[in-house]
């Protein structure tokens, strides 16, 4: 009988092969009219080991008897595709805003619509590459990318904050989602366009001197109320390809869950239990650069090599992104001294080729329209108005005293400071190469003719640690009919693997704070403040920038302009002069630069101060409160009017309410909902939490209707176990410009009784 079926199906493969051959396909694996788990089967069963292995490599070598090229994995596309590691002659093309200024933009639509651009720039960069090494690709130009980054900015001092949305699960959550779907769809739904990736997966925000051997102790809940919602999210709705185990480890402060501190790369509990079985998530881990190898040493989590191999690959760890990667090296010994069991090995190459094939690497160039995708995308006039555009919505007026703003564009203007006219700093982290480079002084020059522009750097560098060089900025200064200072920070101060964990000293003083201006920064704004002229300061940054002489009521005029891409000056220009009015609203907090932080590895959320405005105890008051952002124009909203009052838990809760633009301007009201829960014993619930927001157009006298549905996890508590509850009784819910103080009027809903919101359907 055995032999029987054996011979029987001898017959029907060679049939199949038979089939196959006849339609050009050499193997069953190429032949894209069978579905695709058939095909992974075929490529699988067609692979040696030590094949299988080295594609759990980030730098995939080619297997030419198969007709498969090698493929770099490591590319990135945080804001626009990143030059970073690439070979690219004479190419460039768009760089968008950092993040965290995308974040400011509260826009989901525009999120969206940068992912395609960037998609679309992707795949070209890709099929010009590949073209040039017979099918092969190498690194930064692959069809697959590491962003978004949907970590929480739970630490101003962070470096790598600036990469992220914002300090609020509910916005990271909806961008992170956004961009990841603007990313992989396209046109034809049979293949992924770019597969995009979360990151830092799953507890990560520093600090960063040790984040390749720290290990993060959180609460169960503190893991699913802050950290994990906007994974979720990426994997849920978003269908994200991949995501990135961060370098850390996360330890669960509950004795239920068996984590033991494991680096994220080897633990089975977020990549395994949560990310696959409870999220569903059925694509490829990629460790972050050298992780694997790190869980060996720094971490110290295991004795080898080997074993370092094994805990990563048995914790679906599918793939070892780096140079010097071990799995390509270790792996195989693993296997035979039976750490790991082949058939891990077998399961991650599949998930790994199912990627390939929806990438349609294997297909042939006339049926994957995005193959056809050519340099014509790159920094398209159509991409390049999208940059302005994006840039200009992620621009937050912070102070506007007296409307200082906007300017009459006759006036003499002084622009000073170091951030007035350096390229590089617009362009943040993970940048590309852009065709032109738009600086502050250039977009005003371009605005107004530069015979009315006076410039001084007034500091040497970002750090500002003399102030020698402030006379020549003072003299243009007196005469002018207004100073505009660009002042902030720089990826020397804050970037990958440098947190802001000290200031800079001005002429050889004490250092100033570690959140305000370095060095004499704040001096200058405050010399040129005290001359008796309007001053505007324009903040260029990732992470927060406190100082009292900023915010205090000295500056009549405050922009926020974070990192702002390519277009940046032209943006803030617009912005200046009354071309565009400002919109965009904090995607994070600025809190007085006396506050003392807890310990930049300190994750627990609720533990006095508190972190970010869900839990800040406002102890020290705060300069700048999430959500804020002025406008040109004025905007009321109306009460909002509910569907009922009284829902049932799992109930979904849908409302109107009018915004109307009151003033004489247009500009765009950015409508923000935000939800308080009932207290509950035993559990530290937020303050305050963000759960829907619009960004809608209007003109002069417009009256719009809003409508929102918020669904029943608005309404949920996450318990000490880390389990949502929907809880009897009553919320308050509030609809505005801005987040809520405590003189706000508040509506309210019963919800009727308590249920787990698993159990919703």
């Amino acid at each position: 009988n055995h032999r029987s079926r054996m011979s029987h199906l001898a017959t029907l493969l060679g049939t199949t092969f038979l089939f196959v051959s006849c339609l050009g396909f050499q193997y069953p694996f190429q032949n894209y009219d069978l579905p695709t788990d058939q095909r992974v089967d075929n490529l699988l069963s067609l692979l040696t080991e030590e094949e299988k292995i080295f594609q759990t490599w980030s730098i995939a070598p080619a297997i030419s008897r198969l007709g498969i090229n090698a493929y770099n994995w490591r590319s990135n596309c945080l804001h626009g595709w990143a030059e970073s590691g690439g070979t690219w002659g004479n190419l460039n093309w768009t760089v968008f805003p950092e993040p965290i200024g995308l974040g400011a933009s509260f826009d989901e639509e525009l999120i969206r619509v940068i992912g395609i651009s960037t998609a679309d720039e992707g795949r070209a960069l890709h099929n010009i590459g590949i073209a040039q090494r017979n099918g092969d690709s190498w690194e930064a130009q692959g069809i697959n990318c590491f962003a978004p980054n949907v970590n929480l900015f739970r630490d101003s001092r962070w470096g790598r904050g600036q990469e992220t949305f914002g300090e609020d699960p509910h916005l990271i959550s909806r961008l992170g989602v956004a961009y990841t779907r603007g990313l992989q769809e396209g046109d034809d739904d049979r293949y992924i366009k770019i597969a995009a990736c979360g990151k830092h997966y799953a507890v990560h925000s520093g600090p960063e001197a040790t984040r390749t051997s720290f290990v993060a102790n959180v609460t169960l809940h503190d893991l699913y109320d802050t950290f994990m919602p906007a994974m979720e999210a990426v994997i849920r709705e978003g269908r994200a390809a991949t995501l990135m185990p961060a370098y850390s480890g996360v330890r669960v402060m509950d004795a239920q869950v068996q984590t033991n501190g494991a680096p994220d790369p080897a633990n089975s509990y977020i990549l395994n239990d949560v990310a696959r079985k409870m999220y569903g998530f059925e694509g490829v881990h990629i460790s972050d650069n050298g992780a694997v190898e790190f869980v060996y040493d720094p971490h110290h989590y295991v004795a080898s090599k080997e074993m370092a191999a094994a805990v990563c690959l048995n914790a679906t760890c599918d793939m070892d992104l780096g140079h010097d990667a071990i799995y390509p090296d270790y792996l195989g010994k693993a296997i035979s001294q039976g750490l790991v069991p082949n058939s891990f090995l077998d399961a991650s190459v599949r998930r790994i080729m199912k990627l390939r094939i929806e990438l349609g690497e294997f297909d042939p160039k006339w049926r994957v329209p995005y193959q056809w995708i050519g340099a014509d995308v790159l920094n398209s006039p159509a991409h390049q108005l999208l940059n302005l555009q994006s840039a200009l919505e992620s621009m937050v007026l912070i102070r506007n005293e007296k409307n200082t703003l906007p300017l009459k564009k006759n006036l003499k203007i002084a622009v000073i400071g170091p951030n007035a006219n350096d390229p590089q700093v617009l362009l943040g982290n993970y940048q590309g190469i852009p065709a032109e480079i738009i600086t502050p002084l250039q977009g005003i020059e371009n605005k107004v003719g530069s015979k009315n522009v006076k410039y001084a750097a007034a500091c040497k560098d970002i750090f500002c640690e003399i102030s020698s060089e402030f006379p020549a900025a003072i003299s243009i200064a007196k005469d002018s009919d207004v100073a505009i200072v660009f002042v902030g920070i720089s990826q020397k101060i804050e970037s990958e693997g440098l947190d802001r964990t000290h200031g800079w000293p001005c002429d050889a003083g004490p250092r100033s704070p570690t959140l305000s201006l370095p060095g004499c920064q704040e001096r200058l704004v405050q010399e040129i403040s005290e001359l008796g002229i309007p001053t505007i300061v324009v903040l260029v940054n990732g992470g927060p920038i406190s100082g009292k002489s900023i915010y205090d009521g000295r500056i009549p005029a405050v922009l926020e302009a974070f990192y702002p891409g390519a277009m940046g000056g032209a943006a803030i220009a617009d912005v200046l002069f009354g071309d565009y009015n400002p919109g965009g609203k904090m995607p994070y907090t600025v809190y007085g630069s006396e506050f003392d932080q807890p310990p930049l590895d300190d994750y627990i959320m609720a533990q006095s101060p508190g972190r970010t405005y869900r839990y800040y105890d406002n102890k020290v008051q705060v300069e700048v409160p999430f959500g804020h952002g002025l406008s040109f124009t004025s905007f009321e909203f109306s009460k909002p009017v509910f569907s009922q009052t009284t829902i049932r838990p799992c109930d979904q809760l849908e409302f109107k309410l009018n915004v109307s633009n009151v003033g004489s301007v247009a500009g765009d009201a950015v409508a923000q909902v935000y939800v308080s829960v009932p207290s509950q014993t035993g559990i530290k619930v937020p303050k305050l939490q963000l759960e829907a927001f619009k960004r809608v157009p209007t003109d002069p006298k417009d009256v719009f209707q809003l409508e929102f549905k918020l669904n029943p996890r608005s309404f949920t508590t996450v318990d000490s176990k880390g389990e949502r509850w929907i809880y009897e009784g009553e919320y308050k819910i509030y609809v505005g410009g801005s987040q809520p103080t405590a003189s706000d009027a508040f509506a309210s809903i019963r919800i009727s009784s308590t249920q787990k919101f698993n159990t919703c359907k």
